[in-house]
């Protein structure tokens, strides 16, 4: 059982920097140079300030429900129904996040080095892992965060001593970029780059104690902050704004400039290897806790028969956007506009909800098995 399986504070951090960091790989640095110009960094900076904030209002509140997770908190605020309210909201965020991921990497994958490969067989290569990690479980998709991590953090390091040659330090002015009112005002639901948190609600069964629930929490932030804020200020340092919105392989087209002579060509190959390892361990996280939050909402005893037909609507939807930039597009518009409300809006909201009900009744729920 699920339940009986309980991570430390270093495989359960190394899960969540995989799932807030891996977007590193992707359209980030794009994203953040369309939101803030020559500022993306000062954008990433206030943006990790605002999420340990909103983190810690969620993680006192937690600590009078420990042991439950957010599935657990919405059947105690509002019985069958509030159970099946909650795994819905965060199956649909999450049945969303999945395709797109799933279809970001493949065009990807298919533009460096399977160019006249069909983009569905490229697809079918990423979702045969995600099928075979969802099958085995939780359990080796965490260990295997904690082995990764430390290479993937290896190859971003050889990357960034590798660009240094070409940064400019006058990229990085003007310093507010697009402004201070889109920064800090208007650049507030950008918080939704943390939306990975979202697991961590999902894991208390699997921690051992409230303090593995805070600390995991406060260190995944710091640290995929950190790697994000680095990440958007090489990309501004080395690509002046505005040719820096242009690209569309923003960390990839800036491995691809390193050059340190004949005998160390294609470097950026590491930096392949890099997120393709990080897109199968994000999908294989996606898909399992899609299965495992249906299998819980609904009172399922195995969550093993659900594996296929969910691989099945992740892979149909990956296939409705006619390109790349559409997908581009509905991230930036919808889920990254949005999702800060399923993060933590949400689970602010709900846990206000259960501790006045606690209150009420003048005790601590019981835990139960999830």
């Amino acid at each position: 059982m699920e339940s009986k399986i309980v991570f430390g504070k270093v495989e359960t951090t190394s899960l969540l920097i995989i799932v807030m960091t891996t977007q590193l790989f992707i359209s980030f640095p794009r994203f953040v140079a369309e939101k803030a110009g020559t500022a993306g960094w000062i954008l990433i900076v206030y943006l990790t300030v605002l999420s340990l904030l909103l983190f810690t209002i969620i993680s006192k509140m937690y600590k009078n429900f420990q042991g439950k997770d957010i599935i657990d908190i919405g059947e105690y605020v509002g019985g069958n129904i509030g159970r099946i309210l909650i795994g819905l909201i965060i199956i649909i965020d999450y049945m969303f996040i999945a395709p797109s991921v799933l279809r970001e990497f493949s065009d990807r994958v298919k533009i460096i080095t399977l160019d006249k490969t069909p983009i569905g067989f490229v697809m079918l290569f990423f979702l045969i892992g995600m099928i075979t990690a969802a099958f085995y479980g939780i359990e080796p998709i965490t260990r295997f965060s904690a082995i990764i991590v430390p290479i993937v953090a290896a190859a971003f390091i050889l990357i960034i001593i590798g660009i240094i040659p070409n940064f400019n330090l006058t990229n990085l002015f003007p310093l507010m970029g697009s402004g201070v009112n889109n920064i800090f005002i208007k650049g507030i639901p950008n918080v939704s780059i943390f939306s990975g948190i979202s697991i961590l609600f999902i894991l208390p069964p699997f921690l051992n104690s409230y303090d593995c629930f805070r600390k995991t929490g406060f260190y995944s932030i710091l640290l995929s902050g950190f790697f994000l804020t680095v990440g958007a200020l090489i990309y501004t340092l080395s690509i002046p704004y505005p040719a820096s919105t242009e690209f569309t392989m923003p960390m990839y087209t800036l491995a691809r400039t390193i050059d340190w002579g004949r005998f160390f060509t294609r470097i950026e190959s590491i930096f392949v290897f890099a997120w393709v390892a990080s897109a199968f361990i994000y999908l294989s996280i996606l898909l399992f806790f899609i299965v495992y939050v249906f299998k819980k909402t609904f009172r399922l005893e195995y969550y093993t028969p659900l594996i296929l037909p969910v691989s099945v609507l992740v892979f149909t939807f990956a296939l409705i956007p006619e390109s790349m930039m559409r997908v581009f597009q509905l991230e930036s518009q919808i889920f990254r506009a949005y999702a800060w409300i399923v993060t933590f809006g949400m689970p602010i909201i709900l846990l206000m909800a259960a501790l006045l009900i606690k209150k009420k009744k003048g005790a601590v729920p019981n835990e139960k098995n999830s």
